[in-house]
């Protein structure tokens, strides 16, 4: 058993022959003991409670007879384990674990249920305790399909609301046509109240036929509605014009209520749907211009409770501008880019513009200023045929990091670019990519990254670092002027564990906590942010 390792940075590094001074960070990284999965169980979900602790559930997808638990203290300690038999509580044989739920003041254990006879399916819930990590009460019914779900034990999705007095399940149900033109998606959607009791819920049919309409984001609010954000082509064929919508459901409402979402000249190129600090329902995401394929910058807009529409009130379109999207690049690269925007001058379909624009988060500052943090991120697949066989091979790149900072008015404050250079031989990319925080009016970004980008200057390109190949962990903090300080954190490889940034998630206490494996071990971490 290793010791605990508690690391507080004041570094000295060489970096390409020369030193970079020591330096105070906002960070430390603290991790446990290391510990072996719950009877052998599988970790199945990680989650942080508001004082601090760190529940850990273990189960299998299938068989279900018992469920593990690991409790944590805030100082990383492990305060209890229990496995909860849970077999007996379910008469049904083909029973599964679906996941845990934790709201404000309870904690369930949902389970899916399949009946071989009626071939059907459905939910329910068992509330356990997260100090005695008993179960405490009787399964409780939460609804029954009135037929198969598409994907099965992954068809099921959940939410809840930002103030955790709502959870949300959906579902998709088999279709009943298989002609995508004759055929309207069925969807299950339930919502609940912290005692499991339903609010309101049932089947419902799409608005749209499956080859009209894509389904994008949804997002419950905290007053009970659904908002589903879709895409609906104008016609069944492929190649027509589309438009976007919200299907705003709610309690005794059958047919859901229809806002179009109209974006002057622009194609969108990628969406997030969410609910802000005032209640207000937000799309944010990235657009283009009409005819250029890459992304030209963000935009905000904001549900008008009045008039039913979404306005640019308090939000807006933000374009990147093109010398950030030239900065960090070699003076041969810029000069390749500035010789495109002469040649293109005045054609604002070829503007300078950046493929594979992806929104990874969104927080909210204590000033009331939203911030996006989006990241370049793509999977490259390739095919190979010998004459025999197929080889399919997988490269997936997370590269430059772009920052947005909002303020309540609309008003773009800033945007930054964080360079980066990403790339993992799979699909996955799972030692890849970010996390991100926020502390008061400052954003941090956490990643694993080459040792020779710390200390690089605006004409210089970075160097690509490769999954599993070391790396330094990288914190960027971005304070609210929009000052950018970088802070190395160490080799990853000190922490004898497989370092994977993107796993962590908001430890409830201005820290993020993941657990990490190597070696049939596991150790949890908790990035502090002071």
């Amino acid at each position: 058993m290793k010791t605990k390792l508690v690391y507080s940075f004041f570094l000295l590094f060489l970096l390409s022959g020369f030193v970079v001074s020591a330096q105070k960070t906002p960070y430390t990284i603290r991790s446990s003991n290391e510990f072996d999965d719950s009877k052998g169980l599988p970790l199945s979900q990680t989650n942080p409670y508001t004082n601090g602790n760190v529940l850990l559930t273990y189960a299998k997808g299938e068989k279900l007879d018992k469920i593990g638990f690991q409790l944590f203290n805030v100082d990383l300690s492990m305060a209890k384990s229990n496995t909860a038999a849970v077999k007996t509580l379910f008469s049904n044989k083909k029973t599964y674990f679906d996941r845990v739920i934790v709201s404000n003041k309870k904690s369930y254990i949902i389970v899916r249920e399949v009946f071989k006879s009626t071939k059907t399916e459905g939910l329910s819930a068992v509330e356990f305790s997260p100090t005695s990590l008993e179960v405490t009460g009787k399964p409780l019914k939460m609804f029954q399909t009135s037929r198969g779900v598409i994907g099965g034990d992954r068809g099921y999705s959940s939410a809840t609301s930002n103030d955790k007095s709502k959870i949300f399940y959906k579902y998709i149900l088999f279709n009943k046509e298989r002609n995508d033109k004759l055929n309207r998606e069925e969807f299950g959607f339930f919502m609940f109240d912290e005692n499991m009791n339903e609010i309101w819920g049932g089947e419902y049919e799409m608005p749209y036929s499956e080859s009209r309409m894509t389904r994008l984001d949804y997002q419950v609010s905290n007053d009970g509605k659904l908002y589903y954000l879709v895409s609906v082509r104008e016609s069944d064929e492929r190649g027509s014009d589309s438009h976007f919508e919200i299907l705003v459901y709610q309690k005794d409402k059958k047919e859901p209520k229809i806002i179009e979402l109209k974006l002057e000249d622009y194609t969108l190129t990628d969406t997030y749907l969410y609910e802000d600090k005032t209640n207000n329902i937000v799309i944010a995401g990235f657009y283009s211009k009409k005819g250029n394929p890459s992304t030209d910058g963000a935009f905000m807009v904001k549900l008008d409770a009045m008039s039913g529409k979404f306005t640019k009130l308090g939000g807006g379109y933000y374009e990147i501008p093109s010398d950030l999207i030239k900065s960090f690049m070699t003076d041969r690269q810029k000069e390749k880019l500035e010789k495109k925007e002469k040649k293109n001058e005045g054609n604002e379909k070829k503007d300078l513009g950046i493929n594979n624009l992806e929104i990874k988060n969104i927080h909210f500052l204590d000033n009331g200023n939203t911030i996006i943090v989006s990241e370049i991120y793509f999977v490259v697949v390739s095919s190979y045929y010998n004459g025999k066989t197929t080889t399919t091979t997988y490269d997936t790149y997370a590269n430059d990091v772009f920052v947005f900072n909002i303020d309540p008015t609309g008003k773009l404050v800033w945007v930054k670019k964080i360079p980066k250079r990403q790339h993992a031989n799979d699909a996955a990319g799972e030692g890849i990519s970010l996390s991100s925080a926020v502390k008061g009016n400052s954003v941090h970004l956490f990643y694993v990254d080459h040792l020779e980008n710390f200390d690089m200057k605006d004409n210089e390109a970075p160097r690509i670092h490769l999954n599993r190949r070391g790396g330094f962990v990288a914190g960027i903090e971005i304070d609210e002027k929009g000052n950018v300080s970088k802070h190395n954190l160490g080799e990853a490889e000190q922490y004898e564990t497989n370092f994977y940034a993107r796993r962590f998630i908001d430890g409830k206490i201005k820290n993020l906590v993941a657990v990490q494996r190597k070696r049939k071990k596991n150790m949890l971490f908790s990035i502090d942010i002071k």
